[in-house]
């Protein structure tokens, strides 16, 4: 068919003879060739689909004569996205003509014959026609020859066939080219966003790199001084040089966010190293953009790469994604859901580094539309899934009318990620944004996991729709952070008061409506010297709540601030006032040295982490962690901190859990509370019973050191028995001046008067200046310095030392009192 075909004049006589019978013009020639001899892979396993990471696919053409391909692989190690090739170029061939058909029994002198009238002959090729006819190519000598044969030998009847003459076509010959590889990284990108990295980001694409680093080897010592690498891989120039740039891929989110802070400049904010551009583009839809950047760079089936290609004057340009080199071979080709290894790149072959150029700049303004759509698109909206093929943009805006209609659609296909992407088919997803954005607590609440669709404009169906969270993981879970001090805390210990550390705040109603962040800072430092100022942002559209922690340097500075936020009387206080409260994550974090003295964590946490695990199982999460700048975390797979302060972080699949989780945490810290506030309960009695013991034990001295009064001896030389007077040097086994009650102990016992023996808890024994107790028969002197009864009556108290308290006559048994408040008076 192509022999016949191809090549041949579309052009009537009339025309032929208007033309002086010229050769035609390749628009004026019938087109057809055999696809693979083009470049156009017709059964290329898998079949040639469209599939870019998180897309669907549909099938396309084998192929055109623009000779534009595409291949396909999984969702993300997809070894070759699309590929704009020039078509084989075909010339005609200025000496050469094509005759047929010709009689089947001539041979090469026969044909030979018949052409020689118009010129020198070469060559002469004859070749025997599926029909069964015979054709052939005859070269000549002169171009002119071969322009002469064309006019007399085509429509000549030969042996009762009308015969075709046409020139001959040959393939042009290739020009020399080059090969250029621009990996989607080092595309200029203004216009990128700012947004969040997925939790599970670990690469960095690092620029600048230090030149003794610019190696493999190198590199990867350097990037090691910033975190725990996985994985290096170099950027090189057409030469093969170091271009000074590298994907530098680590083996945590953390890692990877601490080396991005370590290579931002702190003061002028220039950056050194960013997010891999090219690991987002490998996530599809479950990358932070949520879009398929790779099918919208290509174009569908590679239409734009095509008109990139053409525009420029390239040979080829192909998107890839393998893990292969440079060199454009694709030795992946395996599917697999992990994009480590994986980086897209441009490869294109032209003539001139200048095309190439002009190729990148291309691109450039590709992916700044990507970022666009992005912004348009995708930021802030919602996202709907579970809805049929039958959905458009019109059955979307019917399902939102009631909800006030959508400023913006755009629809996507999501793929299964691992080794179920092979056989799961793409699951469509539309990103909405509403005209009222108020409205979408109300969408979400009234449309998730409920059917909707009227059966006849629009397919019922069952919908998930949800907010677009910031700080999510690729698999679609997402991060919620609760600062402790968010929680309700009925229950918290009102007994306790602020401790001379504690030098943080946590406000509440925020005016931001009125002051930015440097305004609320100044506000602060009017109490005193501010050391941070924390706002908390809410966990889906991530603006400040109105909440936040403000920290002191100075107590006092604190205290004032906490009078000045605390109204005089609470029933005239506005629901919406600034308020502030003492910062429960501070005492948290002073573990038993707070106010409490209660190592809070401790309790929530668990001696082995139970209570967390506990609290997991029953918020249905699938990831708890406590984090605060002060606490060292051991699990690489936690999410960076939201705040120097105690808080909770869940990995959460269903937005219905984020209540749970909020829920059972306030019941959790309420028990804790209620246990702080028993012991600080228990604690207080224990010091009530203390204070009594302590003022009987006071008031039971000041009795015996009182001012003399009636009744009260006096000691020799004039000195009342209640004041200090010589005593005399300390015996052995005395009791040192102690001014207290008898001391028994010594060699001596107690009076043999029926005097108890001491209590247990008197430890040893001192017996009063003069030795042992006193003899009871008749004329027995009793105590030194204590009066006794015997038969001489009471003694004198000589030697400076009081009687015992109460003693106005005779000597008797010391009074047995009460127990006061469970604790032995100093008589028992």
């Amino acid at each position: 068919a192509v022999q016949t075909l191809h090549g041949t004049d579309l052009r009537t006589a009339a025309e032929k003879r208007t033309a002086n019978f010229q050769a035609p013009n390749e628009s004026e020639r019938f087109w057809l060739q055999v696809a693979a001899e083009v470049g156009v892979s017709v059964n290329s396993t898998p079949p040639p689909v469209v599939l870019a990471p998180g897309g669907g696919g549909s099938t396309a053409a084998p192929g055109n004569a623009t000779g534009v391909k595409v291949a396909a692989s999984s969702t993300v190690a997809r070894p070759i996205v699309a590929v704009a090739t020039e078509a084989v170029r075909k010339r005609i061939k200025a000496n050469g003509v094509y005759l047929s058909p010709l009689p089947p029994s001539w041979a090469d002198s026969d044909v030979k014959l018949l052409a020689s009238p118009y010129g020198t002959v070469e060559a002469v090729k004859i070749e025997k026609l599926p029909d069964g006819q015979t054709g052939a190519y005859i070269d000549y000598l002169k171009e002119s020859a071969a322009s002469s044969a064309l006019g007399g030998l085509d429509g000549l009847s030969l042996m009762g066939a009308r015969m075709r003459c046409v020139m001959q076509e040959e393939t042009e010959p290739p020009k020399p080219t080059r090969q250029f590889v621009i990996y989607i990284d080092e595309l200029a990108t203004p216009s990128r966003p700012e947004v969040q990295p997925k939790l599970d980001d670990h690469e960095l694409f690092v620029t600048d790199i230090p030149r003794k680093s610019r190696s493999e080897h190198g590199v990867l010592v350097w990037a090691s001084n910033l975190g725990d690498v996985d994985d290096v891989m170099l950027v090189r120039d057409p030469a093969q040089r170091s271009a000074g740039k590298a994907y530098v891929r680590f083996r945590s989110h953390g890692d990877a966010l601490k080396a991005l802070k370590g290579l931002t400049n702190s003061t002028d904010g220039s950056k050194q190293a960013w997010w891999s551009e090219s690991e987002r583009a490998l996530r599809g839809t479950r990358g932070p953009y949520g879009i398929d950047v790779l099918r919208r760079l290509a174009g569908e089936g590679g239409v734009r790469l095509k008109e990139i290609r053409q525009a420029h004057g390239a040979v080829s340009l192909a998107l890839r994604t393998d893990a292969d080199d440079a060199s454009g071979a694709d030795t992946s080709g395996r599917p697999t859901g992990n994009t480590a290894g994986h980086r897209v790149r441009f490869v294109v072959q032209c003539e001139s580094i200048s095309q190439a150029d002009l190729c990148r700049v291309a691109l450039s303004a590709e992916l700044a539309k990507v970022h666009e759509a992005y912004i348009r698109e995708v930021c802030g909206s919602l996202v709907l899934r579970g809805f049929p093929a039958s959905w458009s943009e019109k059955s979307l805006k019917f399902v939102f009318a009631s909800f006030g209609g959508l400023s913006s659609v755009a629809l996507e296909e999501e793929q299964s990620i691992g080794l179920a992407a092979e056989v799961a088919p793409a699951v469509r997803l539309a990103y909405v944004k509403l005209r009222n954005e108020p409205a979408m607590e109300k969408a979400v609440s009234n449309l998730h996991q409920t059917k909707v669709g009227d059966g006849d404009l629009v397919e019922e169906c069952v919908v998930s729709c949800r907010r677009l969270h910031p700080q999510a993981w690729s698999d679609g879970t997402f991060c919620v952070a609760v600062f402790i001090d968010q929680l309700a805390m009925n229950r918290r210990p009102q007994e306790a008061g602020a401790g001379p550390e504690d030098r943080e705040l946590f406000v509440q109603n925020l005016p931001l409506q009125d002051m930015n962040r440097q305004q609320l800072q100044e506000y602060f430092e009017g109490f005193g010297e501010v050391e941070d100022l924390h706002l908390i942002t809410h966990m889906f559209s991530a603006e400040p709540t109105g909440e936040g922690y403000v920290r002191f340097r100075q107590h006092r500075d604190a205290q004032r601030c906490i009078e000045a936020l605390t109204p005089s009387n609470p029933h005239e206080a506005e629901p919406m006032d600034l308020a502030g409260s003492w910062s429960e994550s501070e005492r948290a974090l002073q573990r038993k040295s707070n106010s409490y003295r209660f190592n809070l964590i401790a309790e929530l946490v668990g001696a082995d982490g139970s209570g967390l695990e506990r609290l997991k199982q029953e918020a249905k999460l699938k990831g708890l962690w406590v984090l605060a700048e002060s606490l060292q975390q051991k699990d690489r797979g936690a999410p960076p901190a939201s705040g120097r302060q105690l808080h909770f972080v869940g990995r959460i699949q269903d937005e219905a859990n984020v209540w749970l989780f909020r829920e059972l945490l306030e019941r959790a810290l309420e028990a804790t509370h209620t246990k702080i506030t028993d012991r600080i309960e228990k604690r207080k009695r224990k010091a009530e019973a203390a204070a009594l013991v302590g003022g009987s034990l006071k008031a039971d001295v000041a009795g015996s050191f009182s001012t003399p009064t009636a009744g009260i001896p006096v000691a020799p030389g004039g000195v009342p028995a209640t004041e200090t007077a010589a005593l005399p040097p300390p015996e052995a086994g005395a009791n040192n001046g102690r001014a207290s009650g008898w001391h028994p102990g010594g060699s001596g016992g107690p009076p043999a008067h029926s005097w108890p023996g001491p209590p247990p808890y008197w430890a040893g024994w001192r017996p009063p200046p003069g030795g042992g107790p006193p003899e009871m028969g008749p004329g027995g002197a009793g105590y030194e310095g204590y009066p006794f009864p015997g038969p001489g009556g009471s003694q004198a108290a000589p030697g400076g030392y009081p009687p015992p308290p109460g003693a106005a006559g005779p000597w008797h048994r010391p009074p047995m009192s009460t127990t006061q408040g469970g604790k032995a008076t100093v008589f028992e």
